[in-house]
């Protein structure tokens, strides 16, 4: 019985052993169906970024051969340059960190031109060739950790989007002025619901690191709707084009639509550009915006960004200010006094200009530690004009001695003064000696006006007058040294009256009946009178 019972057992038993192994065998079979999967979409995940890759390298294979097939000159003579890898390596090395760096590797691609404002600055040659060329237009913006990066599909864009600034000049078009701090892109953002835009900064945007750029940059530095470059939201972070970039007919239309979000910083000894919301145009863009991780190397192996998966590694060296006597091999011409264009000369409807002015303003809140605009003019050319103006106050001086003069007429009284010895002329002296002259004879010199002693002889014979004729030629010395025709004049109308007084004296005088009246010498002149006590 008991070997029965044990038989039923021993078979449910098994059945049991043998519906967990096939269980357990099933969740296996599961398991490995799964990672086979997993690892077949990590393979094609890896494929696609492959293609990816290989794809946007042709890409700018293509763009080079194209520029190259543009620039055929420049292309023959940069061939050369694998022959002499040797020499090249050790110039880099002496050139890496100075401004001889920019003018030797930028040569081959456009010119150098001296500026008085500006100091030597570099012109593609696209921007000579074409005057609707901009910067920042050619290649696409990919996210960083250090905010929006431009990743540039021109040779020359290593240097000129991520170092020093932009500026057009008139007669002339785009130019860079090279700059020695690194930086993802050098630009003014604006954003709306429709559209993005970017404009270069110019020369004068001078970057603290405590203050940093912000909202007002466009107002603060002046920059005009023609300067920014707007496309729509949706096609942020493709491949740009002039298809793609709104024409700039249409920018102040667009200013008066968006908001400035200008957001440059400095984060661990970075540069760091913000800027518009990642996420927003994530969400908005029907291009998948790259997210990827800054790699900054200090060598120029590779003169271009290189993406490697996450990955960008672009060309940053650090680089000293420029010194006095740096300057590049060629210069193509000179420009004096340069001017600038702001971006908006070409806008002919001032009503809407004034409107996207206003709209820049009031949405500009600027700090009240604002840095200043930094002065690029170089030391040498800047002060020339200065000296051609310095001589204008030279003449000065040669006016102040105007006031001196009076000095010279204040010292003229003194010889008045000193003509107060005059009185002790002996004028008395001679009139008394010729006591026997005739009366006749002293009243013919009266006319003049120089015979004044004359007078004093005339009084001698009357005591009483002989006081103020001994004063009266005392004002007349005094008075003819005079500058002052005034006072000439007064001494005139004195002389003659005098005169006419001794005319009217020697009259009376020879009115008188009898010559024996005529008095002594030395005697006072006595008239008979009656005598007392006769009948």
């Amino acid at each position: 019985m008991k070997k029965i019972l044990l038989l039923p057992l021993t078979a449910a038993l098994a059945l049991a052993f043998t519906s967990c192994g096939k269980q357990e065998s099933e969740a296996e079979r599961k398991a490995a169906i799964d990672r086979e999967a997993e690892q077949r979409l990590e393979a094609e995940h890896q494929t696609e970024e492959k293609a990816k890759l290989a794809q946007q390298q042709a890409d700018l294979e293509a763009r080079e051969a194209a520029l190259a097939a543009k620039e055929n000159q420049p292309a023959a003579t940069a061939t050369p340059a694998p022959a002499k890898s040797s020499a090249k390596s050790t110039s880099d090395a002496a050139e890496t960190g100075t401004y001889a760096t920019f003018y030797r590797r930028l040569d081959p691609y456009g010119d150098w031109m001296e500026t008085s404002n500006y100091g030597y600055v570099f012109q593609p040659r696209q921007a000579a060739q074409s005057r609707s060329w901009r910067p920042y237009t050619d290649g696409h913006w990919v996210y960083t950790d250090a905010g929006w990066t431009w990743i540039s599909a021109e040779k020359f864009g290593w240097a000129t989007y991520h170092y020093g600034r932009w500026i057009r000049l008139r007669e002339v078009g785009w130019v860079w002025v090279p700059g020695e701090q690194w930086a993802p892109a050098w630009v003014s953002w604006r954003k709306g619901n429709d559209y993005v835009g970017w404009a270069p900064l110019p020369p004068d945007a001078h970057f603290d690191r405590q203050t940093g750029i912000h909202n007002w940059a466009d107002n603060y530095y002046d920059i005009g709707p023609e300067q920014y470059a707007f496309v729509p939201a949706k096609e942020f972070g493709g491949a740009l084009s002039i298809q793609v970039i709104v024409p700039t007919e249409r920018n102040v239309t667009i200013i008066n639509q968006t908001t400035n979000v200008t957001n440059i910083t400095y984060h661990n000894s970075v540069v760091v550009d913000r800027g518009p919301s990642y996420d927003d145009l994530r969400a908005r863009s029907r291009h998948p915006i790259e997210r990827l991780r800054l790699e900054r190397t200090q060598n120029f192996n590779e003169e271009r960004p290189v993406i490697r998966g996450e990955v960008v590694a672009m060309p940053a060296p650090d680089f000293r200010p420029a010194q006095p006597g740096a300057r590049p091999q060629r210069v193509q011409r000179k420009i004096q006094q340069p001017k600038a264009e702001r971006g908006w000369e070409g806008i002919r409807d001032t009503q809407a200009a004034q409107k996207a002015r206003a709209k820049m303003q009031s949405e500009a809140t600027p700090p009240p530690n604002l840095p200043p605009k930094k002065v690029v003019t170089p030391a040498a050319p800047a002060p020339t004009p200065a000296p051609k103006a310095t001589p204008a106050p030279t003449p000065a001086p040669k006016a102040t001695p105007a006031p001196t003069r009076p000095v010279v007429k204040r010292t003229t009284p003194p010889p008045a003064a000193t003509a107060r010895p005059a009185p002790t002329r002996p004028v008395v002296n001679r009139a008394r000696p010729a006591p026997t002259r005739p009366i006749v004879r002293r009243a013919t010199p009266a006319p003049t006006a120089t015979q004044t002693p004359s007078a004093s002889a005339a009084p001698s014979a009357t005591p009483t007058a002989s006081p103020a004729s001994s004063a009266s030629p005392s004002p007349t010395a005094s008075a003819s040294p005079s500058l002052n025709p005034k006072q000439e004049k007064r001494q005139e109308r004195l002389k003659a009256r005098r005169a006419e007084k001794r005319k009217e004296r020697q009259a009376e005088k020879a009115a008188s009946p009898t010559p024996s009246e005529t008095p002594l010498p030395g005697k006072k002149n006595r008239r008979p009178g009656p005598q007392p006590n006769q009948p």
